[in-house]
């Protein structure tokens, strides 16, 4: 019976952690997607890793490499939208087919944005954790066309 439960305890505990791992992400990225849709520069840039990479969808073909060179181009972002707008929410984000996978400290959320007609806008948001927190390492965003 205690040989049973060495071998049981350890898979119903790695389940359990990666559970909570899965609620604690999808916490994270609702909480992401609050932030760009109310415009909250400094709680959206908070959840970035320093050493990031991330790809726009339009106006940037090459990737940005650390935060200086995302932050750059976010900041561009946000005024684009902002509009001269005072008050949030700017945007109304809805993430659909949100599909997470977690491999260790490294999690992988894929989804879809319904928010431009005649495109499918993909994103996918990689996260590491940290010794106190998930942050966002890579951010990839791209749109394909769809039929009208």
């Amino acid at each position: 019976m205690l040989l049973l439960a060495i071998f049981v305890l350890p898979v119903s505990a790695g389940a359990h952690s990666r559970q909570s791992d899965d609620v604690e992400v999808r916490k994270i990225l609702s909480d992401f997607i609050a932030a760009f849709d109310n415009l909250d520069w400094n709680q959206f840039r908070a959840f970035f890793a320093d050493d990031a990479t991330v790809f726009f969808p339009r106006d940037s073909p090459h990737r940005s490499d650390g935060r200086k060179e995302f932050e750059r181009t976010f900041q561009q972002v946000f005024e684009r939208i902002r509009a001269g707008r005072a008050k949030g929410p700017y945007m109304d984000l809805r993430p659909l087919d949100l599909q997470i996978q977690i491999a260790g400290d490294v999690a992988i959320a894929t989804f879809h944005l319904d928010d431009r007609p005649g495109f499918l806008n993909r994103r996918t948001i990689v996260l590491q954790r940290g010794t106190r927190d998930w942050k966002i390492i890579h951010l990839h965003a791209s749109e394909v066309r769809t039929a009208d």
